[in-house]
């Protein structure tokens, strides 16, 4: 079942766990491509009245920043030359 077929509290709840979910991904830069993300390609017209609020928007934030700083350290780790 798809997100917008849920009830508003199945509908929130779902949103944010998807939220999250795409902010731990790392391919975000800040909840506001997440928003676009789940407007566009979900389908959810009324994402932004699901995750208003400033903590809401902290946290995707903080996520997106600690996600996107694990896996540029990780991919710097994976491109170092093995020494001889």
């Amino acid at each position: 079942m798809a997100i917008r077929d849920l009830t508003m509290g199945e509908r929130r709840r779902a949103a944010i766990a998807e939220a999250q979910r795409l902010a731990d991904s790392g391919e975000y830069f800040d909840y506001t491509d997440i928003e676009y993300v789940l407007r566009f390609d979900c389908g959810l017209s009324d994402v932004a009245s699901l995750l208003d609020s400033q903590a809401m928007h902290r946290d995707l934030n903080r996520r997106c920043a600690d996600a996107r700083e694990k896996r540029d350290r990780d991919t710097r780790v994976n491109e170092e030359p093995l020494s001889a």
